[in-house]
């Protein structure tokens, strides 16, 4: 399975362009009356599309972005298809925090081998070092 997003409009114009033109543009693009659209983006966050690919979301992108509305994607299934809490995927694969303790505990134990006393006190490494 592939994962599902949804694009996210969260009240951002792109610059120089009033909100009453961008609704205008939108509504054109949307074949939609302004006040349906200018409703739908007052409440933020708008969500304007929902469960797209990738390739589909790219490309709703590009469109908002020409009519000046600044929108982004959100995941909202992984891969396996189970959903995923609203806000909670930032893009970034985290480890689990699993290792992490792990990891911690490692750490907290002695280095107990890896400590060598100080060679100097006795003889050196070399037979011509003096004793």
């Amino acid at each position: 399975m592939s994962r599902h997003y949804r694009l996210v409009f969260r009240g951002k114009y792109l610059p120089g362009l009033s909100p009453e033109d961008v609704h205008a543009n939108v509504a054109e693009l949307f074949r939609a009356p302004v006040e349906r659209v200018r409703e739908l983006l007052s409440s933020l966050p708008a969500v304007i599309k929902q469960n797209i690919d990738i390739e589909q979301g790219n490309r709703y992108l590009e469109a908002m972005a020409e009519v000046g509305l600044i929108t982004h994607l959100e995941l909202v299934t992984d891969e396996a298809g189970e959903p995923i809490a609203p806000g909670s995927w930032d893009g970034v694969e985290r480890r689990s925090g699993v290792e992490r303790r792990h990891r911690a505990d490692r750490r907290a134990g002695r280095r107990g081998a890896a400590i060598v006393p100080d060679r100097r006190q006795n003889r050196g490494r070399r037979k011509t070092d003096p004793n």
